[in-house]
Formats: structure tokens, sequence, C-alpha cells
């Protein structure tokens, strides 16, 4: 018995899964007493549950769907979409201890604490933000993957005219003028057309499976709060590592085993490049993926990393500081181990479809019939009324999508080439969905259910981590602080389970904005980083101050704005030579280049507006850096958020360059940092080591 393109085995295993973390919501729910608990977990969780809620609340289904969409565009150099968090995780070492002395609720105590109330307030808002990106994407992806694994069954029912229903849409739009005299001579005179502007489009069919996983986190999110994220994440985690090796050996054997995956390295231009320079076709999103690239990511990654909303309480919520230091550190490493089998995953896919067995060829390389194979009904409606000679062109250029790395692809009109590139997003965005939905019925039933019950347990592990910290942001920081004083505990709790049903309606509407999961992704990497500078300032330079933070933000944030959405007048102010090393076209400037552009103008502003501007008050700064030099013991005890507790009085001395202040090194975080650049440089070598033996 099949529905919506699943097996009924598929349905029981799917039915276990939703039972079992409902009754964890539920079971939360009675744990939580006041706003420590629903916030921050109680502060009650040891080194496994912290590593996995790390790792739970990190790893989305969103980021094993872009690796494999970014490794089948470029290649191995596609792992550099998760691989730009790897240098940056011997840091989390040094930085959780820190973070959990901060001793807050969310990390707008920490703004309010370190400069005032207004910059509380000004983290807390675009937390929210924050959070609202990270949601949208997780689910945008998901939503993708599960449609592809129901076999596009989702969007033959939403393409059903008595299923059709429709949704506000907010779009913008560039238009290029049309070519003229005027506009031939003097470009500027006949600039881009750029509007934003609301409309109304049918559902689409990964959008049901998106309300499914929506319902289904919120409800056990605003029970239980953080610390049934936390429970939850840790059986969501191993199903998530279940879910990024379960299709590996299945999708080799469709190939002949790993050892025949380098006999299929003409298929795809660079296909074992571990960086992918401008001279490779396949470059993802036309950005070539450099080492100095992944550099300037990775320091993207790591600015914006501390200033996540759910970070805090992953650093937060355990007994003391090791709990968050190894949680933080050895979850992420996990989840680096993840990212090389997603990454095989994808090169595998690029045999199987692209090769001789592919399940979109006849055995004489010829494309299958295009109804047999996986589409909507408005698709065959369209294809069929095209020519035949239209009809030849979409099967190349959509289902096998090798003109990519052909060279009669280059010779394309630009134009072909971009819808090109856009049937491959498409194709690349389902792709692990699809070849689960393609292999995983051939071995047992109820393996497509199993697989749809860790990418769900991924996602919505993420997802209500976002949710609470984020309602967390809005209640304590806003709500609580400067609207409605001196009420209930259980009052301000209710606020936060409302706040956090709005934010994800935000990331709702949000999500229908994105284009491809490889968007979406740079989006949440580069969204945290504007006020991510402040933290890490703040933390180590006594001269950073308020003005420094809101400069230094409105700074980033107005960069990003003008290289994302104007780049066209940059360019044509821009000299020639400069004009073609910052920019992939006339309207669009290198990923690589606006994370430089925005980063620059945040530091910049704000370190000059902290130099000209008076420090804060000598009294807060020292209350502040006292509080960073006690450690965290067990059972101390807290009068408030960011205060010193009344039963520990021992402070660690501290090294003072300037007017720049750090920890001194112990042998437990030396230690722990060597090791962990350690595994970074054995990480890196086995994914290496394991490309040159196919």
């Amino acid at each position: 018995m099949n529905y919506l393109g699943m097996h009924f085995a598929d349905w029981v295993v799917l039915a276990g899964y939703f039972l079992l973390i409902l009754f964890i919501g539920l079971w939360s729910a009675k744990k939580v007493s006041d706003a420590a608990d629903y916030f921050m977990g109680g502060r009650r969780f040891g080194k496994i549950f912290m590593m996995f809620f790390a790792f739970g609340s990190g790893t989305s289904s969103e980021q094993a769907n872009a690796v494999v969409a970014g490794t089948w565009r470029a290649g191995l150099a596609g792992i550099w979409w998760q691989f730009l968090w790897l240098p940056a995780t011997p840091f989390y070492w040094i930085i959780a201890p820190i973070l959990r002395r901060i001793r807050a609720l969310t990390t707008a105590d920490f703004f309010g604490h370190r400069f005032g109330p207004k910059t509380a307030v000004l983290y807390s808002f675009y937390g929210i933000i924050i959070s609202v990106v990270f949601i949208a994407g997780g689910l945008y992806s998901s939503g993708k993957m599960i449609n592809a694994l129901t076999g596009n069954a989702l969007e033959d029912y939403a393409a059903k005219e008595e299923n059709q229903r429709f949704v506000p849409e907010i779009v913008y739009d560039v238009v290029k003028p049309e070519a003229g005299e005027k506009a031939d001579a003097d470009p500027a005179a006949a600039p881009l057309e750029k509007s934003w502007h609301v409309r109304m489009r049918p559902v689409r069919g990964y959008e049901y499976a998106i309300l499914v996983m929506t319902v289904l986190f919120v409800s056990y999110g605003m029970a239980g709060g953080l610390g049934a994220a936390i429970i939850t994440d840790f059986i969501q985690g191993v199903l998530t590592v279940t879910f990024s090796v379960l299709l590996l050996p299945f999708v080799f054997s469709q190939i002949g085993g790993f050892g025949a995956l380098g006999d299929h390295e003409q298929l795809k231009e660079g296909m074992f490049h571990f960086v992918a320079d401008s001279s490779v076709a396949s470059t993802l999103g036309k950005d070539p993926i450099t080492f100095f690239y992944v550099c300037v990511l990775s320091l993207t990654a790591l600015t914006g990393i501390i200033v996540q909303p759910h970070i805090m309480g992953v650093c937060g919520a355990g007994k003391t500081e090791y709990e968050g230091r190894f949680g933080f550190t050895v979850g992420n490493f996990l989840k680096r181990l993840c990212t090389v089998a997603w990454t095989f995953t994808g090169l595998a896919c690029i045999a199987w479809y692209l090769g001789g067995a592919s399940p979109l060829f006849d055995g004489k390389g010829e494309p299958v019939p295009y109804s047999e194979l996986q589409m909507t009904k408005q698709d065959r409606e369209n294809f069929n009324s095209l020519p035949k000679d239209e009809q030849e062109r979409v099967l190349l250029s959509a289902m096998r999508l090798k003109a990519r790395s052909a060279e009669e692809f280059k010779a394309l009109p630009e134009d072909e080439q971009d819808w090109i590139d856009k049937k491959d997003k498409e194709f690349s965005d389902e792709l692990f969905g699809r070849a689960a939905y393609d292999v995983l019925p051939t071995i047992a039933p109820g393996l497509i259910g199993l697989l749809m019950a860790s990418l769900l347990a991924a996602v919505m592990s993420t997802c209500d981590a976002q949710m609470v910290v984020s309602s967390g942001l809005f209640t304590e920081n806003i709500y609580k602080s400067h609207m409605v004083k001196g009420r209930s505990d259980r009052h301000y709790v209710w606020v936060g389970r409302i706040a956090g049903l709005v934010i994800v309606l935000a990331a709702l509407i949000l999500q229908a904005t994105f284009t491809d999961v490889v968007q979406a992704l740079k989006v949440m990497v580069k969204t945290p980083a504007a006020i991510g500078i402040s933290m890490w300032f703040g933390i180590f330079w006594r001269r950073w101050n308020t003005k420094a933070v809101w400069v230094s933000t409105v700074c980033a944030a107005l960069a990003w704005f003008v290289v994302a959405y104007h780049a066209d007048v940059l360019y044509q102010i821009t000299p020639e030579f400069a004009a073609s090393t910052l920019f992939k076209s006339d309207t669009a400037m290198f990923d690589l280049y606006q994370s430089i552009c925005y980063l620059g103008a945040g530091v910049l502003g704000g370190v000059i507006t902290a130099l000209l501007t008076p420090p804060e008050e000598e009294e807060k700064l020292n209350t502040f850096f006292t509080l960073l030099r006690t450690p965290v013991k067990e059972d101390e005890e807290l009068p408030g958020p960011c205060m010193l507790p009344t039963n520990n009085a021992e402070q660690e001395p501290v090294i003072r360059l300037g007017g720049f202040q750090f920890p001194q090194p112990t042998r437990l975080g030396v230690g722990g940092f060597v090791i962990a650049w350690i595994l970074v440089l054995i990480i890196v070598g086995f994914t290496k080591l394991l490309s040159t033996l196919v």
C-alpha cells in the first residue's frame, strides 16, 4: 500500500518517531517552572547531552542538502560549504568557557551588561532576525528533500486544481534595460530597474512538508522550552548521524563500489579538486572556491558563530563551563565528520546520474520518456506543448545536465547558460532526496521512512532551538525589560511561547523568497557577522563602547545591502582592473569580496568610533571583566543573569595588552586547542586521501 509515494512501512516508522517526540515535549513541559527552566534548561545537563545539543541545534538537513548540491555543482570543492566552519572549530574550545562565565540567559544579556540596555534591544531585534533566517533556511531545504523523498508526490498533489491554494510572496526584481542607442552609448543613462513587490502565487508541494515540520517542532518546543530541545536533540543527533551515512553505501553499490568512483572523473570538470579555481567551469554559483575564499568564509563564520542566539544556550546550559566547552567543540567535530559522508554521497550521485547506469537514461544513453520521470502534472503538460527540438533540449539540460561540463555549454548564449544553470540548481536541490527515493525502496520497505524521520530530526532540532532562544530574546530583553515589568514567571513563559510562534510565522514567509539551497546557506553564514564583530571586540577590548556597537553594526549591514543589491552602481564607478577582479558580472560582486567589504566596513567603523568617543564607565567595565575572570562552579548561586555568584570568590589571572584583555592560558585550554587543530588536519587529510583512493 502506497500513499504520497511512500510505503505503509515508511508511515509506521514516521508515526513512531512523531509519538516519541510528542511524549518528550509533554514530559519536559512538566519540568518548566520559571524562565531559567524554559530558556536555559535549568543549566542541568552533562557532557553527552551538551555534545548532542551542540550537534543537533547546529546541524540541519539543509546543510547535508547544501553539501550534496554543492558537490553536484562543484565536485569535491562543494565540501567547503560546511568545511568553511572547520578552521573555526578549534576556537570553540577557547570561547565556550568565556560564554559560560557570562552567566546569561540570552546573548542580549551580554550586550545589556557590557554596554547598556539600548544595545541589548539592538541585539534582541537582530538576534531574532538571525533566528528567522536560520529557521527559514532549514525549512526550505528540508521541504525540498521531503518532496523528493515522496517521488514528487507532494508537487503532484499541489498541482491538482482542487488542491490549489495561494499565498503572498515578496519578490525583488532586477530588470536590465533593453538595448538601444542611448543605453549603448551611456549605460548609466539607462539604469537597472529594481523593485520590491508582493504577489500571489500557488502553494508549492514542498511547502506542505514545511507546514507539517513546523507544527511538530512548534508543538514540543513551545511546551518544554530548551529542556525539550536538548533532550530531543540527543535522540535526533543519533538519527542525524544515521541519515548522514544511511544512503552512502547504497548509492556506491549502484556504480560498482567506492573504488569505481574514480572511473567517472570525466563526468564533471574538476570533480576531485579540493578547491575549485576560476579555470574550473563547474564552479558553484560562478564563485571560485579558492583557498582565499575558504579563509574569508571561515573568518565570516567565526565572526558570526558566537552571536547566533542559540550558542549562548549551547555553551550555557551545562552544569559547568567544561560541559559547554566539550559539547560545543566535540559536537561540531561530529558534524564535520558527517560532512565528509555527505560529500562522497554527492560524488557518488554524479557518477550514478551522469554515468552509464543512470536511472534517467536507457541502456543506450538516450533519455527515458519524460513522462516516466519524477515530475508534476503541470510540468508534463508544459513539456508536451513544446516543439520536438525544444523537448530534446529540455531533456538534455534538465535531466542529464551533462552539457554543463561539455564544450558546447560554454558556446551557448548567456541566457541559455542561465536557463541550464537554473535547471541544474533545481535538480541538485533535491538530489539527496531523489537518490534516496530511487535506491532505498529496492533495499527494504521502511528505509524511506527512517531517512525521512532522520531528516525531520535534523531540521526540527535546529528550528526548535532557534525558536526558543529567539523568543527568549523578545521576552527577557524587550517585553520584560521595556514593556511589561513585574509579572509572574508563568506570564513571561507564555509570552515567550507566543513570541516563538510569531517568529516561526516570519520564517515561513522568508523561506518563500529563497531560490536554491546554496543561496539560503550563504545568507545564513553572512547574517550574524554584522553584529558578531561587536561581541568579539566587547569581550576582549575595553575600549569598545556602545556607540561603536551601533556604528559597526549599521556600517556592516549597509555595506552588505549595497554590495548585494546595488553592485551595478559600484561596478560603474570602479576602475576597469578592479571591476574585472571584484565582480562576476556587471550586476553582481563575487561573494568573497562581498564578505570582505561588509566585514571591513563594520570593523573600521567600530574601531574609529571607539577611539574617538569615551569608553564605558570604569566601574561597569571592572564588573564585567571580573565576571569573565570568575570560573563557573557547579553549585554556585546566582542572584541574576550576568551577575557574580554569591558563593564563589575565586578569580583567574588575565593577560593585558594595551586596552585588550585575554584569559591566561591554562593546560586544559592550550592542550584542547592544539588537539582540536590536530583533528582539523586529520579530517582534511583524511578527506583528501579518500579522494585520491577512488
